[in-house]
């Protein structure tokens, strides 16, 4: 029998590649979304557009998984409007997981973020991690969010949290304010990559491997529960940086990186030993492998400039 799925936010970055990819394994794809940045979903998802809080329990017992990927989605957004994010990043998905488990679904994946680690200088961070760091808006909702969730788990109930990297590669619903696509970007449209810190560490990861993590969850065995660091591996900024020229050099363009000395209040590394043993996740694709898949998909006379490619201008746009 076909499985049916719910993407809460699916019409995003990340949903807008994950809703195709679960239409091939024979999965009924359903999309809950206000398309605040457009619709690039195929023509088979069967499409909501509706507020989230405005759903109820009798909707969702239809369903056999439930993921929860909508959201503010990164700093920017958060600092531009703080209430705005505690709703959507905590108050929304809390909300949704009730209903969820009220409904009687069982499996529950919420989208949270490695910014829950906040700075945590040279340490590896573990999902065990006591002590988090995280002072900024976002981070903070993230957490809070998650925190929210995993407290309803119970024998009937398996949420599941992904704590993602920083997420990079191409998507239908393209974004070019994630460092590895920013980088690209700016590569490709003034010949310069900016390094604001490159002492600074960040978990990376390709978005076609956060998919594989997002459909290791769906299927997990049905007691599976818990969070798990979904990264590729751990870079400096810096590294990250001269990846990004080296690959951009081998096809034709002329990349230099200038350095510059900025403080941040994000610096972590995480681990993601456990969601290679607890899912079998296991990321195979690299910074450059997400570079070459942009490549693929841009022409010489693509506009970088255009606002869609970029969350808080259209953020600001709606809640101006």
């Amino acid at each position: 029998m076909c499985k049916k799925v719910l993407l809460a936010g699916g019409a995003g970055y990340i949903g807008s590649q994950l809703a195709p990819k679960l239409l091939s394994r024979d999965y009924k794809v359903t999309v809950i979304d206000e398309l605040w940045f457009g619709n690039y979903l195929p023509e088979d998802v069967e499409l909501w557009k509706k507020d989230i809080l405005k759903l109820t329990a009798n909707e969702l017992k239809k369903f056999d998984a439930v993921v929860f990927m909508a959201g503010l989605s990164n700093d920017p957004m958060a600092d531009f409007s703080p209430s705005k994010n505690f709703i959507e990043n905590t108050a929304v998905p809390a909300y949704l997981a009730y209903i969820t488990k009220k409904a009687g679904v069982r499996r529950f994946v919420y989208a949270s973020s490695c910014s829950v680690y906040g700075y945590a200088v040279d340490k590896l961070m573990t999902e065990e991690e006591p002590d988090l760091n995280t002072e900024y808006p976002y981070g903070i909702s993230k957490l809070i969010g998650e925190k929210a969730i995993m407290e309803m788990a119970d024998d009937n109930f398996k949420p599941i949290s992904l704590r993602k990297g920083t997420v990079g590669g191409w998507s239908p619903r393209m974004r070019f304010d994630l460092v590895v696509n920013a980088m690209t970007k700016s590569a490709l449209k003034n010949g310069e990559i900016i390094v604001n810190n490159p002492s600074l560490w960040r978990p990376v990861v390709d978005i076609n491997d956060v998919c594989t993590a997002y459909i290791r969850s769906i299927e997990a065995g049905s007691t599976v529960s818990g969070v798990y660091n979904i990264c590729y591996d751990n870079y400096t900024i810096g590294r990250l940086g001269d990846e990004i020229c080296s690959e951009l050099r081998k096809h034709g363009h002329k990349v230099k990186m200038k350095i510059m000395n900025k403080q941040d209040v994000r610096n972590y590394k995480a681990d993601n030993t456990k969601a290679k043993v607890e899912l079998d996740f296991v990321p195979s694709i690299s910074p450059s492998d997400s570079v070459r898949n942009i490549l693929k998909e841009i022409g010489p006379e693509f506009n970088f400039d255009d606002e869609k490619y970029y969350n808080i201008t259209t953020f600001k746009d709606i809640f101006k």
